[in-house]
C-alpha cells in the first residue's frame, strides 16, 4: 500500500475510535445519570405527613405511558391562604426528602402541591429519561394544582434539578413567583460538571456534543433548554437561593450567577453548601450521611444498619430559620 494512502487509512481510523469512544462514554454517563428510577433508599428515613401533623391529598396525573402520584399537603389549623405552591424536588427519592420544607410552607397557611417526577418513587415509568422531563413534571403539577385548587394563583418552589425544572416551567406556565434553590442554568454544564472529575474535563469537554444530541432525540428542541432564557421569556418575579460552598451546582453553571434582570432576587447564603436552607450543622450531617452511604458496600450489613438506624435525621434536615423567613417574605 502506498505510504500516502496508509498514512490516511491511519489518520481516519484513529479518528473514527475516537470519535466511537467519546461517544460511548457519553452515552454511559447519560445511561448512569438518567437510565434509572430513583426510589426510596430503604437505609434512610423520610419523613412524612403525620410527622409534621398536616393532612395528605393523594392526587394523580395521567401521562399515558405512566402517572406520576404525589399529595397536596396542608395544616388545617392555621388560616389557608389563597396561593399554593407547587414544590419540585431535585434529584433523588422524590418529595419526600424534602419534606421538612413542605411543611414550612404549610404551616404557613399555603397547600402545597408535591408530585415526583417520572422514575421516582411514587410515579411510574422506567428511568427519569433526563433533565427536561423534570420540567414536563413541574408542568404537570402545575396543571393538577389549577384543576385542584383553581381559585388560587400558582407559586414555584424547587431545589437543585428541581430549581432548574422550575425555572424552565415558568416559560411553559403561567405562575406568579418562582423560588430556585441551588438550580443549575444548563443540562450540557450539569453533565459536564459531573464527568470531568471521573474521565477529566478535556474528555468531558468533547462529549458535550453528544449529551446535546441525546437531550434532542429525548425533547426536541427543548432538551437543550437554559433556564436563564426561560426566565428571560417568561419574566416572572424569580428568588435565586444559593450556597458560597456549592461543590455539586457549579458556579459557572449556577442559575444564581446565569440569570439577571429586574425580576431577579437573589440570596446568597455564606458558608452554605448544596442545601443552603438547611442549617450549616445540618449540612455537615447530611455530608457525613452520604460519605456513609458511599461506604455502606464496604461495611458489614449489621453496622451498616446500626449506624443508619442511630443517624439523627432531623438534625440533618434542620432548617435556617433566616433562610427559609426570606423566602416566605419574597412569597409573601
Amino acid at each position: 500500500m502506498d505510504t500516502g494512502i496508509l498514512i490516511i487509512v491511519i489518520f481516519f481510523s484513529v479518528i473514527g475510535a475516537w470519535i466511537c469512544l467519546v461517544f460511548g462514554l457519553a452515552l454511559i454517563s447519560d445511561k448512569i445519570a438518567f437510565g434509572k428510577r430513583y426510589d426510596k433508599n430503604p437505609l434512610l428515613k423520610y419523613f412524612t405527613a403525620e410527622d409534621f401533623g398536616l393532612t395528605a391529598e393523594e392526587v394523580s396525573v395521567n401521562r399515558g405511558k405512566f402517572t406520576l402520584n404525589g399529595y397536596i399537603y396542608r395544616n388545617e389549623r392555621v388560616p389557608a391562604k389563597n396561593k399554593t405552591v407547587v414544590f419540585v424536588h431535585g434529584m433523588g427519592a422524590g418529595h419526600l426528602a424534602y419534606t421538612t420544607e413542605i411543611a414550612y410552607f404549610a404551616n404557613l397557611g399555603y397547600p402545597v402541591l408535591a408530585l415526583d417526577s417520572k422514575g421516582c418513587n411514587l410515579s411510574g415509568g422506567k428511568n427519569i429519561k433526563g433533565m427536561y422531563e423534570g420540567v414536563n413534571s413541574a408542568v404537570a403539577a402545575i396543571d393538577c394544582a389549577k384543576e385542584k385548587l383553581p381559585q388560587n394563583g400558582i407559586y414555584l418552589v424547587g431545589h437543585s434539578w428541581g430549581g432548574y425544572s422550575a425555572l424552565c416551567a415558568s416559560e411553559q406556565r403561567e405562575v406568579e413567583k418562582v423560588v430556585a434553590i441551588s438550580a443549575p442554568n444548563s443540562p450540557m454544564k450539569t453533565m459536564q460538571h459531573a464527568v470531568s472529575p471521573i474521565l477529566s474535563p478535556f474528555l468531558a469537554a468533547y462529549m458535550t456534543i453528544w449529551w446535546v444530541t441525546f437531550n434532542m432525540v429525548k425533547f426536541g428542541s427543548y432538551g437543550n433548554s437554559h433556564a436563564s432564557n426561560c426566565v428571560a421569556k417568561s419574566k416572572v418575579p424569580i428568588l435565586l437561593v444559593h450556597g458560597d460552598k456549592d461543590n455539586i451546582v457549579k458556579k459557572e453553571n449556577a442559575a444564581y450567577y446565569c440569570i439577571n434582570g429586574e425580576n431577579v432576587e437573589k440570596l446568597l447564603c455564606e458558608g452554605k453548601a448544596h442545601n443552603p436552607y438547611n442549617t450549616v450543622r445540618a449540612e455537615q450531617k447530611l455530608a457525613e450521611l452520604s460519605s456513609a452511604l458511599k461506604n455502606v458496600k464496604k461495611t458489614k450489613p449489621a453496622e451498616a444498619y446500626s449506624y443508619f438506624d442511630k443517624f439523627d435525621f432531623k438534625a440533618a434536615t434542620e432548617e435556617d430559620e433566616e433562610v427559609m423567613q426570606k423566602i416566605a417574605e419574597f412569597l409573601n
